[in-house]
């Protein structure tokens, strides 16, 4: 996957006409589309000759409670600014994979996977098939670290794989994370899976190939229960504080800052096929 580009232009006239749509009209699916079910699946974040250096980015959408209203903005407003932002700023060839999260412990859909997309129609068909499930236990905690799991154990990225680059992985939401999941979960969602396994193993996993960073959202439910503090103690360098009250404004700018950090951090000077240095700060 991955083929195509991202015209601006197009997206910015698609989100234009969005802004007349409720949030169920965009979002129509009522349950799980099954393209985006992982289970014995494998995606791929792939070189072609239209994108020869391939860079991998996973954007997981908390869907739980109101925070279906990200998304929303991201269709709306935010996910065609972010796209020529990082491309003004030298992302090249960057392949974007939209992740639905919610909650495995009440959720019918706790983890959605797209393909790793790179043109504005399929990056966008993705986001908008994400199922809106709107659920979440009210225990405390979202699934957060399925999409580590997928990150770390359903992905081949040629960037990582042929050129050692790591790819960035974004989670957004407004709660903690669960501290662990079942090998019973993991085999329902994914195929696989012993025993349980702690969060803290998920994240060190994930971040074997992946840039992995959290977005915490600042509403009611994140103070009541805690979750600055508790990203803190997970993702101490690598997560972000979101004011709801600047949430629709500042989304973009914090994803597209994330992705410039992240890829020039991780391309730097390292040479790519052809003879290139990438990009540096």
């Amino acid at each position: 996957m991955g083929g195509g580009f991202y015209s601006f232009d197009n997206a910015r006239a698609r989100s234009a006409n969005y802004q007349s749509h409720s949030r169920e009209e965009i979002f129509s699916n009522r349950s799980i589309d099954p393209l985006m079910v992982i289970k014995d699946k494998v995606r791929e974040s792939c070189d072609s000759e239209e994108h020869p250096n391939s860079y991998p980015i996973i954007i997981g959408l908390d869907v739980t409670g109101s925070m279906g209203r990200v998304p929303e903005n991201l269709i709306k407003e935010a996910f065609p600014e972010i796209m020529k932002t990082i491309m003004e700023k030298g992302v090249e060839h960057a392949q974007i994979c939209f992740v639905g999260i919610g909650d495995h412990y009440s959720d019918n859909a706790p983890i959605q996977v797209g393909q790793f997309e790179t043109s504005d129609e399929l990056t966008e068909k993705w986001l908008k098939a994400i199922y809106i499930e709107g659920g979440g236990g009210g225990n405390n905690g979202e699934s957060y670290q399925l999409a580590w799991y997928f990150a770390a154990f359903h992905t081949k990225i040629d960037s990582f794989e042929k050129r050692g680059i790591k790819g960035t992985l974004i989670t957004i939401g407004d709660e903690p994370c669960h501290s662990s999941v079942s090998g019973k979960v993991l085999r329902e969602l994914f195929g696989e899976g012993e025993g349980e396994v702690l969060t803290s193993q998920l994240i060190k996993e994930a971040q074997k190939k992946w840039d992995v960073y959290h977005i915490n959202v600042n509403d009611w439910t994140s103070d009541n229960y805690g979750s600055p503090h508790k990203w803190e103690g997970l993702l101490p360098d690598d997560h972000f504080a979101l004011s709801e009250s600047m949430e629709s404004q500042e989304i973009g700018n914090i994803l597209s800052t994330i992705i410039v950090r992240s890829y020039k951090k991780n391309v730097g000077n390292k040479v790519v096929p052809g003879g290139n240095t990438q990009h540096q700060l």
